[in-house]
């Protein structure tokens, strides 16, 4: 029988379902917190390089500086704004190229910024005021590379951070803060050193230290002298007594040239720094530790040399250094008679070029960020007139005495008085003190005014700078007033302490000398004579102008002459400096020194002495 199969009608089975494939989701790049902290980073890398510590060093030494606050400020805080928009841009476009070349580049800069940081506030205990004198931090170079490692670790450290966490990342060390930690700290040093700024701003006296930019010291006035009278000072800085010494023997000509002169090799400064010995000299005023504006204020009100001269029938010349003697030229009016007041002047700042505001600014900046490794190449070429080709005059003023006493300031000087010359159409007697740089630190541009075929050292360059004096001599005598005229060639201070300093307190371990060299009036036309035991001192200065003049100096203590010629042997003192960071007294000592002070065991440190 024939069977049918209920099955063999053709069932339709339903094909296998395939997975819809999910669609990636691409990661952005652009994250609200990528972003805040490259805006955040950038701005802290930027005013930390080139606004917070400018800033904070002019602050703190305003005096220093030949131009405004307002004109450093501005200037530094657009590169400050621009070097931050550069830096958000770069990082912007590193994250557009590839999200882990930005985060690599990212943790190099905020290591960047931790270690300059870092070497600003904690590792800058060893670092010296610029003064021009040649330093070497790396001298000591078992600090140097210790502070160069911790500086690299610092640097790295972030990145280091970075790459661990790709390969651990479930641990809780090294993914701390979710990638907030980089922005909150790059943001609390900038608003701690805002903080900072803003509180030295605040309490900054800004009006002790106006510039008057119609107002500078002429050439002109101070090249008529007197057919009946003249004194002549020569503040040659950092004359030191050894110096002369050295000179003399490399170059015995000079004897010579020094007809009627006696060097008196027993003097001493009562200073060790150019501020205070120059304004002290000249103001009778001594400084006890103030504020140097509120020092210099004071000082040029109270009797004066040259308001005491003026008031005595003298015309009175000044070339001095406003960063070391005066802190407003406004101060020298009414006893200075080469202060020229020029109304409408025009004047030109000069942020871009060489040695201008932004490029001195930015280099004092990195010689203080800097590790010590660097800080010799980053300190080249910055000295105690830093400031002085901040400002110039646009209008004619080539007998302008430059603000601030340096190499180029000699050689204007001395190009003066050789193309221009002296006269003796003065109607009145007449007293000039001109500072010039001469000793204070080897140049070869100052040895060549004498010979530029010298090795160049200080040595060298004491004796070229002496040539601008010996010029200047040479024209009195040509005029026929060399013989009425007294002339002083002395130092303001001798070498600096740190040369000659025992580590720390210990003090000094041998004497400074300042150089002093006299010429009276009517002086026997003879070669130069050696003085080696007359006690004298600077602070016998002012006594002395007096005395030379023929006016009372009773109230104002001991002449030159005085100790000279009644074989007088009186207590002397001086005050050394050292200095460690801007404005900041580092180690001070008062000695009292009784007897030949080129021995030193007449020297006794006093203690408690302010």
């Amino acid at each position: 029988m024939e069977t049918t199969d209920v099955n063999t009608q053709p069932v339709e089975v339903p094909a296998e379902e395939t997975p819809t494939p999910k669609k990636k989701v691409k990661k952005k790049k652009f994250t609200k917190l990528n972003e805040i902290s490259i805006i955040v980073l950038s701005f802290a890398i930027s005013f930390t390089l080139f606004f917070f510590p400018p800033m904070d060093i002019f602050l703190g030494n305003m005096r220093e500086f030949v131009v405004d606050f307002k004109h450093v400020a501005a200037p530094m805080l657009g590169v400050s704004l621009a070097c931050t928009g550069a830096l958000i841009l770069v990082q912007n476009f590193l994250l557009l190229i590839a999200e882990w070349l930005y985060k690599v580049v990212s943790k190099l800069l905020f290591g960047f910024l931790l270690a300059i940081y870092a070497q600003m506030l904690f590792f800058n205990g060893k670092m010296t005021t610029i003064t021009g004198d040649t330093t070497s931090y790396s001298d000591d170079k078992k600090n140097v590379i210790i502070n160069l490692f911790i500086l690299l670790f610092i640097l790295l450290l972030p990145l280091e951070f970075y790459i661990i966490s790709l390969f651990n990342k479930k641990s809780k060390f090294f993914n701390f803060g979710k990638g907030m930690v980089l922005p909150y700290v790059a943001g609390l040093i900038f608003v701690m050193q805002l903080v900072g700024t803003l509180s030295s701003i605040a309490g900054a006296d800004f009006k002790q230290y106006n510039r008057s930019y119609t107002q500078y010291l002429s050439y002109e006035p101070a090249r008529s002298l007197s057919k009946d009278e003249n004194i002549v000072v020569f503040l040659t800085d950092r004359l030191d007594s050894y110096y002369m010494d050295d000179v003399l023997e490399r170059y015995p000509d000079i004897k010579e040239d020094l007809e009627g002169f006696t060097f008196y090799q027993n003097n001493v400064s009562h200073n060790t720094n150019t501020f205070p010995s120059i304004p002290q000299m000249l103001t009778t005023y001594t400084y006890r530790g103030t504020d140097w504006p509120e020092y210099t204020s004071y000082a040029w009100d109270e009797n004066t040399v040259p308001r005491r001269l003026t008031e005595a029938g003298w015309n009175c010349n000044l070339l001095i250094d406003s960063l070391t003697t005066y802190s407003n030229i406004s101060q020298l009016e009414d006893q200075c008679n080469n202060l020229i007041t020029r109304e409408g002047a025009k004047v030109k700042f000069n942020y871009f070029d060489k040695k201008g505001i932004i490029p001195t600014m930015g280099q004092l900046s990195f010689a203080r960020l800097s590790p010590y490794a660097f800080k010799d190449e980053f300190s080249t070429g910055l000295g105690s007139s830093l400031s002085a080709n901040f400002v110039s005059f646009e209008t004619d003023t080539d007998d302008m005495m430059p603000m601030a006493v340096d190499v180029d300031s000699d050689l204007k000087y001395y190009d003066d008085i050789l193309f221009n010359h002296l006269n003796a159409d003065s109607d009145k007697k007449t007293f000039s003190f001109i500072h010039l740089n001469c000793s204070h630190g080897s140049s070869a541009a100052t040895a060549a005014i004498y010979n530029p075929d010298e090795p160049v050292d200080i040595t060298s360059t004491t004796r070229g700078g002496l040539e601008i004096v010996f010029e200047y001599m040479r024209q009195l005598k040509k005029l026929g007033l060399y013989d009425n005229t007294t002339i002083l060639i002395l130092g303001d201070h001798g070498r600096p302490p740190v040369e000659i300093e025992c580590d720390g307190e210990e003090g000094l371990t041998s004497p400074i000398m300042t150089g002093l060299l006299i010429k009276p009036a009517n002086a026997p036309a003879e070669p130069l004579k050696i003085d080696r035991y007359s006690e004298l001192s600077n602070d016998f200065f002012p006594a002395s102008i007096m005395d030379f003049a023929g006016i009372d100096h009773s109230d104002l203590g001991y002449s030159y002459q005085d100790v000279i010629e009644g074989g007088l042997h009186p207590d002397r003192f001086m005050q050394t400096f050292l200095w460690g960071g801007y404005g900041k007294v580092y180690y001070k000592t008062y000695y009292k020194i009784t007897g030949d002070a080129r021995d030193f065991d007449n020297w006794k440190a006093l203690e408690g002495h302010e």
